[in-house]
């Protein structure tokens, strides 16, 4: 017996230190189904994060033959909240280490609709999995077979190695995320932006607060998500430089969103920030032009005059001679002091400060 365990503690040693030699999440989601392979016998091992939106989902199998089947992979999505397992993690967060067969009896299992299109195919009949912190998905980690169930020596093993999973996949994703993040405010130094990221799922989430407020303001127009959503899609099958921004109007402003592809293991990164050209009313009903409006917008936003002469395509001589005219209707002698009735007018037209409601 003492042999017995000191033979799985070196065991279990190996996977932890193999798991620390993983680089990124690209190498983590594929080492890992080697290395429980390794450590249980299987037939099949799973790496699954599923969203809560049709479409939301990325499984990757080992061997990675064992996917291919003659139903959409797809369909898995709508039909995993069958899985006894998930559920149970859906209803409890219990992310232990579990055993399909202590939830469900065979003869029940058959009669899902989950092991008619999928499991009878892939040939499993028992399972072990256990989650990993998802932010607006679920991840789970499974190892799979038919012909006989796991012992609970094989559970204690898998439980055994859990908690380094999740320390090696937490740090994996966060500098990932912090990444992601970092290139799209490199990518974006003209005003205000929030950033969103898209996991290899498609799920999108916040960066930070601020974008963590707007998504939500977002989520609540069904027009303006779904047309985020669909885009996203869209730009993470073109080209890297192809990717198209998309104007996006939310509660009054309009946004533009930019595209930016992450590197394999880094989430794809969308920048929002107010369009450019944007002219709010509220400036306007300063008495000021058109394009006196556009100059004041700029200017608010940071922007110096060769700022504002690139981004409206007149010369710097033209943005001076605009920014007299517009001190002098705001009564005014400073940038500054411009800049601060622009703001206080963009304020009461509500529309400007979408990104920091």
């Amino acid at each position: 017996m003492t042999g017995s365990r000191h033979t799985d503690g070196d065991l279990l040693a190996r996977t932890r230190d193999s798991l620390w030699e993983l680089q990124d999440l690209h190498q983590f989601r594929a080492g890992l189904l080697l290395l429980l392979g390794q450590l249980v016998d299987c037939d099949s091992a799973s790496y699954n994060e599923i969203g809560r939106e049709p479409g939301e989902l990325y499984i990757l199998a080992e061997p990675a033959e064992s996917l291919e089947l003659d139903v959409p992979i797809e369909l898995f999505g709508e039909l995993v909240s069958q899985n006894p397992l998930a559920a149970h993690y859906r209803r409890t967060g219990d992310d232990r280490t579990l055993r399909m067969s202590d939830f469900i009896s065979s003869r029940r299992l058959h009669a899902l609709e989950l092991y008619d299109v999928f499991y009878r195919q892939l040939g499993v009949e028992h399972q072990l999995a256990f989650t990993l912190p998802g932010q607006g998905q679920l991840i789970g980690v499974t190892v799979n077979r038919a012909a006989r169930d796991f012992s609970e020596r094989e559970l204690a093993r898998l439980e055994g190695i859990r908690r380094h999973v999740l320390s090696a996949h937490r740090n994996l994703r966060d500098r990932a995320r912090l990444d992601a993040l970092s290139r799209a405010l490199d990518d974006h130094n003209d005003g205000p932006v929030a950033v969103l990221l898209l996991e290899q799922s498609g799920v999108l989430h916040a960066a930070h607060e601020r974008a963590e407020r707007l998504l939500a303001r977002i989520s609540r127009d069904h027009s303006a998500i779904n047309a985020l959503r669909s885009w996203a899609r869209l730009q993470r099958v073109r080209a890297t430089d192809g990717a198209l921004p998309l104007r996006l109007e939310v509660l009054g402003s309009e946004l533009q969103a930019r595209f930016l592809h992450g590197a394999p293991g880094i989430p794809d990164a969308i920048s929002l920030s107010p369009c450019a050209l944007r002219r709010p009313q509220s400036l306007r009903a300063l008495g000021l032009t058109h394009r006196q409006a556009d100059v004041l917008h700029l200017l608010w936003r940071g922007g110096s005059n060769a700022d504002i002469a690139r981004t409206l395509g007149v010369t710097e001589h033209t943005v001076r001679h605009h920014l007299e005219d517009i001190y002098r209707r705001l009564d005014v002698n400073s940038r500054t002091a411009a800049a601060h009735l622009a703001g206080k007018a963009l304020a009461s037209d509500g529309a400007e400060d979408v990104l920091d409601r």
